[in-house]
């Protein structure tokens, strides 16, 4: 990027080249890393910041610094993503890697929220809850990000042309496909499952026959169809989402066991206890 600040950083695995660039709107940075063997490291956030976060070569894993699994993105795979602060771990396989992010300022993404109604969504979970992490759907990079991205990295200064304008524009198409991308995903059938699913987990009678006549698809497209996108079963799905669901009213809203029991989509208390214990290791009648 011919505007950008350049650093090259020395590390025992190889090396990285780092071109970033502050705008008053957003902050850019691309990265280049080269490295022999694998490499894991943590990195500080200072504050809470919101990303589209671009994985141009190569992959990456993401983590939390206890080890809890965050994100993995792929080559050619793009996604919207927050992290509040404190400090997290990636880790990158031997070989050539090269990923892009940009973190728009948030006074200016909610000024401009009505172009970007897939996201308005996510700022609220971001700004209203507390959890360390947040993504969007994954969608793959396609033609006209990929040409919206080499507008933005070739830019070049010059005379009597506000390059701040220029480049502004530029991330704001960057933007604009990502939005497009998720609009088109969260129409696919998995993200229609998955919603039905976080609208009606309080239904004990939601079960895997329920979605197959809802979605009118057998138990095998089902399952294969969700877990192709979210890395695990509806099943699964939805005894994490009722678990995740019961820790917050036990929590912050000071529920009895038994009303969150039914809260969560349990007619049967013994089940919900059973499955608590499982899998955080305690009862719910500990928990507060």
């Amino acid at each position: 990027m011919p505007y950008a600040q350049t650093e090259r950083i020395d590390i025992k695995e190889g090396n990285i080249i780092s071109q970033h660039y502050s705008h008053i709107l957003f902050f850019l940075e691309v990265l280049e890393v080269y490295i022999h063997t694998d490499l894991q490291a943590d990195y500080l956030m200072e504050d809470t910041s919101l990303f589209l976060f671009m994985m141009l070569e190569g992959n990456i894993l993401f983590q939390k610094s206890d080890g809890t699994h965050i994100a993995e993105a792929k080559e050619n795979i793009c996604y919207a993503t927050y992290n509040r602060q404190g400090t997290y771990s990636f880790s990158l396989p031997a070989g050539r890697h090269r990923l892009c992010y940009i973190i728009p300022r948030n006074e200016w993404v909610t000024k401009n929220i009505r172009y970007y109604p897939r996201l308005e969504p996510f700022l609220q979970q971001m700004e209203q809850n507390n959890l360390a992490f947040g993504h969007m759907p994954s969608c793959r990079i396609e033609k006209g990000m990929e040409r919206s991205l080499d507008k933005l990295f070739e830019r070049t200064v010059i005379k009597d042309k506000d390059l701040e304008a220029v480049l502004l524009r530029d991330a704001k198409r960057v933007l604009y496909h990502y939005q497009m991308a998720v609009e088109k995903k969260m129409t696919a059938r998995a993200y229609l499952i998955k919603e039905y699913m976080d609208q009606n987990y309080s239904d004990p009678n939601l079960t895997n026959k329920a979605l197959m006549d809802k979605f009118y698809i057998s138990e095998r497209t089902l399952i294969d169809t969700f877990k192709d996108e979210f890395g695990e079963t509806p099943h699964r799905y939805l005894i994490n989402l009722r678990m995740k669901e019961a820790k917050r009213l036990l929590q912050i809203e000071k529920k009895t066991p038994t009303e969150v029991s039914v809260l969560v989509g349990y007619d049967n208390f013994r089940s919900f206890r059973t499955q608590f214990v499982k899998t955080f290791g305690f009862p719910p009648s500990e928990y507060r």
